[in-house]
């Protein structure tokens, strides 16, 4: 083992000093503990996956079982439960994704009208530069649902403030004059009442992908809880063989 120790030479006329390194043992433990050539650390995997996907299909693929396996059995629960909550969570994650799918459509349908609203701003305030002149033209801004942030004016970024921004836009270049400009009522009232109409859907989309998520949780819990106990029973059950019958309940996780 001396070649932990490394010999340091102070002064040509006296002997070395024998320091121990600790860098040099720490790599030999490390040499030490590693594992044989071909294998490999065994997973950290638990065997009821945590992603919703792969969890549903462990709940339908253990339901399926446990009907066909009267025997096994717990006492505060039984196999018609669990196949009814695993059909129920099943049904709320599909209902959730299709809900959900829709709402890249309307953020890039309000993204669409924000981008269209903020290049129209410019040229309302053109309007009210060339008839109110520079020194005056700011203060009506509020007018216009106009409001200021941080060095310029612009609509709300919120979109619900950006929604009461447009009925006083639509006030504003009435009561100003600019109703009939290009950029007057004909332009922005079609772009309020669509906007509205789509922060009403994402609304009621978001509300209930929500309750959707929520649902899904309370039977995702359930139903962990019941495969949990089932795991120790079979593992009580099957002392010598409960890896291979946990594979035939369904928790195959190599597989998620």
């Amino acid at each position: 083992m001396l070649f932990l120790y490394d010999r340091i030479y102070r002064s040509p006329k006296r002997a070395p000093t024998i320091v121990f390194n600790p860098v040099k043992f720490l790599r030999l433990m490390e040499d030490e503990i590693k594992p044989p050539e071909g294998e490999t650390k065994s997973s950290n995997k638990g065997n009821v996956p945590a992603a919703d996907v792969d969890f549903g299909k462990v709940a339908k693929d253990v339901s399926e079982a446990w009907i066909a396996r009267p025997l096994i059995t717990l006492l505060w629960t039984n196999a018609v439960a669990f196949s009814t909550e695993a059909i129920s969570y099943n049904t709320e994650l599909a209902s959730r994704k299709t809900i959900g799918g829709d709402r890249p459509q309307i953020t890039n349908a309000l993204n669409t009208l924000d981008d269209q609203m903020d290049e129209a701003l410019a040229y309302v305030k053109g309007y009210i530069l060339e008839k109110y002149k520079k020194a005056a033209s700011t203060s009506y801004y509020a007018a216009f649902g106009i409001v200021h942030k941080t060095n310029k004016y612009i609509l709300p970024a919120d979109r619900n403030y950006r929604l009461s921004s447009l009925d006083l836009m639509l006030t504003g270049l009435v009561s100003h004059g600019f109703d009939a400009k290009e950029y007057g009522t004909a332009f922005w009232e079609p772009i309020r009442d669509q906007y509205e109409i789509l922060l009403n859907q994402a609304t009621s989309t978001d509300g209930t992908v929500s309750t959707k998520v929520s649902s899904k949780n309370t039977l995702k819990d359930s139903l962990r809880k019941k495969m949990n106990a089932l795991i120790n029973v079979l593992m009580g059950n099957y002392p010598d063989t409960y890896k291979a019958e946990l594979r035939t309940w369904g928790f195959q996780k190599e597989k998620y």
